[in-house]
């Protein structure tokens, strides 16, 4: 219990990373002058450096185990962090969110590692599912608490006691959790990346994949990047209101990942719970797109249906395992991962592309969100359309070692 508590602190520190951008979105950019294509841009780094550091960190993985991959990697967070706090320029921010994003590439995937070594296969979902439930109050903590912090000290100074946690977390990994590098697994960076493409060759994790490139990158889309500047730029919201706003979403998404978890222990149809809710998800983002003005406590119970919703990760990862043999788990999920987090770079990379050309065409900020909403809901009505076409299940045995 004690290993999965300090997991849980570092994954809520990742947790805490991931989101941070989009409540103080606006003083960044009139800090460092950074336009809406450079703020999704900025956001992105940290998704792209993190996927491209799942190699690595599959490596470390596979090689010293979870107490020394995530508490030494994580010390890159810190340093990263420090960084984003003295910058005066956006290149030394980029620099802070490609270390941030690298420091936390481990955390999660150590975590899966850890929980498939130690509890059967059908209870996986569920405590991937309480993992993130308890590490979700390091989304909250990017939050309202981070918009109190930024109007009392400044959002540089709000990132330095955020520094201060994230050593403690990495502290704590490698003091306090139990060895556990693996006895016969040394997979070299060839066999590494040799075994993260043949993943690709599984025909059934095929339909799956878009939903990955999907799912997490709409609900990223709106919890860390855009649903602060669209509460100040449409309702002239400040950092407090913005933050109870998106602390409501946080305590949504904390629950439903919880619920899902649950209800897909008690239904035992993973494919049918994932189809589901993400026709769920999708609810929310057609009535921004056709009321994107209609008012902050709309948008609020909207960001709530989102987060309620929205995160089916660990269930499509639950998933695609059945399609995994066991020797491929750890490179299977590292490349899933991997896959996710471009999807979220991608997403922000192009909605802050797009907002920004709005912004030039002389559109009202209404009607720039209504189309960011209308691409989010495109998004994920796609990926849910060839999710659709998966199989129930695999046989775990593709592909063979």
């Amino acid at each position: 219990m004690r290993d999965l508590l300090i997991l849980c602190f570092a994954y809520a520190i990742s947790l805490f990373y991931r989101g941070m951008i989009a409540v103080i979105a606006p003083e960044i950019s009139a800090d460092l002058t950074i336009a809406e294509s450079g703020l999704g841009l900025l956001s992105s780094t940290f998704f792209i450096s993190f996927a491209v550091a799942q190699v690595p960190a599959g490596l470390a993985l596979d090689r010293f185990g979870a107490r020394l991959s995530i508490g030494l990697f994580m010390w890159l967070a810190v340093l990263g962090t420090v960084m984003f706090s003295m910058a005066e320029s956006p290149s030394l921010a980029f620099v802070g969110q490609v270390l941030i994003g690298v420091g936390c590439a481990p955390i999660f995937t150590g975590t899966m590692l850890f929980i498939g070594r130690h509890y059967p296969p059908e209870r996986f979902a569920y405590f991937t599912a309480l993992v993130i439930a308890i590490g979700s109050t390091g989304d909250l903590l990017g939050t309202t608490p981070l918009a109190m912090a930024t109007e009392w000290l400044g959002w540089r100074s709000a990132l330095l006691l955020i520094m201060v946690l994230a050593a403690l977390a990495a502290s704590a990994c490698l003091m306090g959790l139990k060895p556990d590098r693996p006895d016969s697994v040394n997979y070299s960076l060839t066999v590494m990346l040799q075994g993260m493409a043949r993943v690709t060759t599984i025909r059934g994790l095929w339909p799956i994949i878009p939903m990955f490139l999907a799912s997490y990158a709409v609900l990223m889309a709106i919890r860390g990047l855009w649903s602060g500047p669209y509460l100040a730029e449409v309702f002239e919201l400040d950092t407090g209101e913005r933050g109870n706003i998106i602390l409501a979403m946080s305590i949504a998404l904390g629950v439903g990942t919880f619920m899902l978890g649950v209800l897909d222990r008690w239904l035992q149809n993973t494919r049918r719970l994932v189809i589901v809710t993400s026709i769920l998800t999708l609810v929310p983002l057609l009535l921004l797109a056709i009321f994107p003005s209609e008012g902050p406590y709309f948008a609020m119970w909207s960001f709530i249906a989102v987060g309620l919703f929205g995160f089916n990760y660990p269930l499509l990862m639950s998933h695609c395992r059945t399609f995994l043999a066991p020797s491929y788990h750890g490179r299977g999920m590292a490349f899933l991962t991997a896959m996710s987090f471009i999807g979220v770079a991608l997403v922000q990379s192009i909605s802050g592309w797009m907002m920004e050309l709005a912004n030039e065409v002389h559109m009202i900020p209404s009607e720039q969100y209504r189309l960011l909403f209308i691409l989010l809901a495109g998004t994920l009505a796609v990926a849910t359309l060839a999710y659709c076409f998966s199989d129930r299940q695999g046989h775990g045995n593709g592909p063979l070692s």
